[in-house]
Parts: structure tokens; sequence; C-alpha cells
């Protein structure tokens, strides 16, 4: 992977380095990457399915790099970057750039397109499903985790939270974009992640590493969200059988 990462790394390197979002998504790549390879350590997969884990993760994003720096956004109602990044890396051949290895390539395709999306495509077969679950849990806890490190500002302040994200909430279901109308409202966004993750390592790791109470402890106003947090740790608690 040295050399694949290397000259990705080249690549990326082409675009407008004095936005700090390009070297924030690089480095993103790199972790989603790294959680990749946990995942599939996890779930005890072959080397060739480590390898090709490994290279979802690392180009999950490749659309990133252009949709920033063509159209200054991360809205992907704008510009689809995973839909971008998708067919260039696979329909338009870029990845035999970075990587010389025979790989399914239908897999890479369906995994990176859907990485973005609020649901999989139902019509995937058992195997690209996998992957595409696997991408979508691992970008989500490294999102996650940025937040909790503060890599990601919440600022949140003492405005309510609509009946309708809280019914999504209490739901458990991932909160659509046009409901995130307010800073509070994007930060139940982050909690509704939990509701939309596909495995025990998933949430074992947002227990182990307390990803969810450093949450917590960044916020100002933090009775209007005791509620919130406090479903999320029961529920993490049922997913991991504490």
């Amino acid at each position: 992977m040295e050399q694949i990462i290397k000259e990705y790394k080249e690549y990326v390197d082409k675009f407008n380095q004095s936005d700090s979002r390009i070297n924030y998504k690089w480095n993103h790549s790199l972790r989603v990457m790294e959680k990749m390879q946990k995942l599939s350590k996890n779930l005890k997969q072959d080397e060739k399915d480590y390898f090709l884990s490994s290279i979802i993760g690392l180009f999950h994003d490749f659309g990133r790099f252009y949709q920033l720096d063509n159209y200054d956004t991360y809205e992907d109602n704008v510009f689809d970057h995973g839909d971008y990044g998708a067919n260039e890396l696979i329909k338009n051949h870029k990845l035999k750039d970075f990587v010389n290895e025979d790989v399914e390539e239908q897999v890479i395709y369906d995994a990176i397109k859907n990485h973005n999306k609020y649901s999989i495509d139902q019509n995937l077969n058992k195997r690209n499903m996998l992957f595409s679950k696997m991408i979508m849990d691992t970008d989500k806890i490294d999102i996650l985790e940025n937040v909790a490190n503060g890599l990601i500002e919440l600022d949140d302040d003492d405005s309510k939270i609509s009946d309708e994200v809280k019914d999504y909430f209490d739901n458990h279901k991932l909160l659509l974009l046009s409901l995130k109308e307010t800073n509070n409202d994007r930060i139940i966004g982050f909690l509704c992640f939990v509701y939309d993750l596909h495995f025990t390592w998933s949430y074992e790791y947002l227990y182990k590493h307390k990803i969810f109470e450093k949450i917590y402890d960044k916020l100002k106003n933090k009775e209007i969200f005791k509620y919130y947090f406090e479903e999320v740790d029961k529920y993490l608690k049922e997913k991991i059988g504490e």
C-alpha cells in the first residue's frame, strides 16, 4: 500500500494546497483506510479482501478533491462526490494510475458510489453490499471521531431542536440534510449516525473510544442535548451487550 499511498498523495498535491479542506480530506482518507483495515481484520477477511478494503478506504473520497477545487462546497446536492469518484476511478480507469494489482472493480465502484448516500442501493449483491456497508461505517466513525477531537467544530447555541428532528432521532433514522437548519440540528444529525451503522465492531469502537462522551463535553448548552446523548449511550450499550 505504501507506493499506492505515495502516488495518490502526489495526485492530491496538485489541488489547491492553500485550501485547508484538501489536507483535511487527505488525512481523513488515510484514517478511513486504517479503520477499514481494522474492520477487515475484525471480520476475519482474507488477504485479498483486506487489500480491497484498504483501497476502498483510501480512495472513497477521490471525488472530494475535485469537488472542493471546482465547486468550493461539500454539498453533494451541488456536486455528488461519490458518483464522480466512482465513475472517474472505475469507468474512466483512473484507479489504474495508482493500483497495478487486479482488483474487483465493481465492488470498488459500488462502495464508493454508495458511501455518501442516505441509504445503500438495495439491488447490490451480497458481496458488494458488504463492502458498501464497511465504508459507510468507517467513514461515519471517522467523522464522529473528528467531531470528538475538535477537527470539526460544533458551535451549539440555545436554539430549540425541532419536533421533526427529534422525531427522526426517536425513530432511529438518519437525519435528512434538508432538516439540518441550525447548528443544533446538525449536532443531532451527527448523533443519528449511530443509527446507520452495520457492524458490532463499529459500536464497540465508538464506545471504547468514548466518542460521544467527548462530543458532549465540548457542548456549551448541555441541557438541550442531555436527553439525546443519554439515548445514544443506552443504544450503544444495547448493541455491544453492556
